[in-house]
């Protein structure tokens, strides 16, 4: 949706045409609109699971607080009501299928770190082989996590681009092999 390029979001006017977005870049009446552009960058480096994002390490609560300090230097700041309608349709353009597994399985496995880090040696329900058996496993979960962040980057990159790398235009449809189109 916007680009992140060398740690900073992108907006391209076409973007704002978006009623959301421009919205939020019409109420700012700083002359370089600086306000907008930090509510459209904490919804972008929130939401956006590209591999251009630095802060997509984080996890989502921990995210919202670091974006809080580091754009606005206020740990207190909460997006109002028109932020959050951008938000709404960020993820709404965003979000496919792979992307809402994804983040459901980022929060499972979130949680299992979690448990991983509470469970205690002594802990009598627990055996060593059970335990171990469970480590095992981890690592099945983690790859399948890989994969799986592999292919919503893959599915981000066939969105965005075109042959040689160019954009595809807002009003574009894009060009399948015209064999495809006679099913040849």
């Amino acid at each position: 949706m916007f680009d992140i390029i060398s740690g900073e979001v992108i907006i391209e006017p076409s973007r704002l045409v978006i009623p959301e977005f421009k919205k939020l870049w019409v109420r700012d009446k700083t002359k370089d609109k600086r306000n907008a552009m930090k509510e459209i960058s904490y919804i972008t480096f929130k939401f956006d699971l590209s591999a251009d994002n630095p802060y997509r390490g984080y996890n989502e609560q921990e995210r919202d607080e670091v974006l809080k300090k580091d754009l606005f230097n206020n740990i207190n700041w909460h997006p109002d009501k028109d932020v959050l309608l951008a938000i709404t349709k960020f993820q709404d353009l965003m979000e496919t299928t792979n992307i809402r597994v994804l983040l459901g399985a980022k929060q499972a496995a979130e949680e299992l770190a979690k448990w991983f880090r509470g469970v205690k040696h002594t802990d009598a329900e627990f055996s060593v082989s059970e335990l171990s058996r469970n480590l095992k496993e981890v690592g099945n979960i983690i790859k399948s996590l890989a994969q799986l962040e592999e292919m919503v980057k893959r599915e981000q990159i066939d969105k965005s681009t075109t042959r040689g790398g160019s954009d595809i235009g807002m009003y574009e449809i894009p060009r399948k092999d015209s064999t495809e189109d006679y099913g040849l």
